[in-house]
């Protein structure tokens, strides 16, 4: 029996119009409910769940879908290692391995070349990171190391265009303001704003990498500025090359206190 569930994804603003769709293969109710709640938030289509192989053999040619998360367990067998050879002689996509352990084959792991690992327990931070991974992975034609799970030092992430894939680096990012639905992401670099399918707070929180996460600040409800690209302060006003924003009262304790201003 498989899971059958499709959501149906609206164009509601221009980042959905190239947004980077999911094949799931996975046999747990569970992980297929979170998976679900996860990619709907970072705005990301399902084009098909799957829960067996053979239901997978048939995704794999009928759907339209960018990457693969696969359980390497389905059934209590290691079949999706056996899925992912097929995958990469076949199909040429990109996909993940979801793995709660690291008792299966390291050798066969590694021929099958996934472009990344997602472990259980799932969260949106280590889902984000693995799709981004497995992207450039994939893009450089490199595969990911069984038993190493991401640190969180991804310093960029990747925009479908058509049927290619741009790659922004944060520290390029200059602003972020929240739309419905979405989040417009300045690129200092071609002065272009790109969208990605989430709240602002779901943003800074998981989307943006850990490490860098100080190095943007919120300063209304719906904007927020990496702080090397503020050049001025002048009263309730935040001042860069590119846009100037207002600051909200209950923002601009937090933005004195990262910027060392004394009132």
């Amino acid at each position: 029996m498989s899971f059958c569930t499709i959501f149906e994804v609206k164009v509601c603003c221009p980042c959905m119009e190239n947004a980077i769709s999911v094949l799931i293969v996975e046999d747990e109710e569970i992980w297929v409910k979170t998976l679900q709640l996860i990619l709907k938030d970072f705005g990301y289509p399902i084009a098909r769940i799957v829960s067996n192989v053979e239901d997978a053999l048939t995704a794999f040619s009928e759907c339209d879908y960018d990457i693969i998360l696969m359980d390497i367990h389905l059934h209590g067998k290691a079949s999706g290692i056996e899925l992912g050879k097929i995958v990469k002689k076949l199909y040429n996509k990109p996909f993940i391995y979801i793995t709660a352990s690291h008792d299966h084959n390291l050798i066969e792991t590694a021929e099958s070349s996934p472009s990344a690992f997602l472990p259980k327990p799932i969260n949106p931070s280590s889902l984000f990171i693995a799709i981004q991974n497995a992207i450039n992975n994939f893009s450089n034609d490199q595969s990911a190391t069984p038993g190493i799970e991401d640190d969180g030092l991804f310093s960029s992430f990747f925009i479908k265009q058509g049927n290619r894939y741009k790659k922004i680096d944060w520290k390029d990012v200059a602003y972020l303001s929240s739309g419905k639905n979405y989040v417009s992401v300045y690129n200092s670099i071609d002065k272009t704003e790109y969208f990605i399918r989430s709240s602002l707070q779901r943003t800074l929180q998981h989307i943006i990498p850990r490490h860098l996460q100080k190095s943007f600040i919120q300063i209304n409800r719906s904007e927020a500025v990496q702080l090397s690209f503020i050049h001025e302060v002048v009263n309730d006003e935040v001042k860069t090359a590119h846009k100037s924003f207002p600051v909200s009262e209950s923002y601009g304790k937090e933005l004195k206190s990262k910027m060392k201003i004394v009132s």
